[in-house]
């Protein structure tokens, strides 16, 4: 995947976590939706996710009972998501 495939990859992830606020997700789901619009691999959405939590768009949800990392969209993501950024 080069470089401006990353990027709407990006931008996609965060629409689709934009548009279920409410809920916490992690990658294997958001995969399965966002491939609908683009082809992705999980590990390449679970990249997507990391940066957008690194950006602080993204809260990590702790799973008390195992190790599958869930994220959830923040009011940061939201407000990154509704002005287009």
């Amino acid at each position: 995947m080069n470089n401006q495939q990353k990027e709407e990859l990006r931008r996609l992830t965060l629409a689709w976590m934009a548009q279920r606020a409410a809920l916490a997700f992690n990658a294997t789901s958001v995969q399965r939706g966002v491939s609908r619009e683009m082809p992705c691999t999980i590990p390449e959405i679970e990249e997507a996710m990391l940066f957008l939590f690194s950006l602080r768009h993204l809260d990590e949800v702790r799973n008390s009972l195992g190790a599958t990392r869930y994220f959830q969209i923040n009011a940061a993501g939201t407000l990154a998501y509704e002005r287009g950024e």
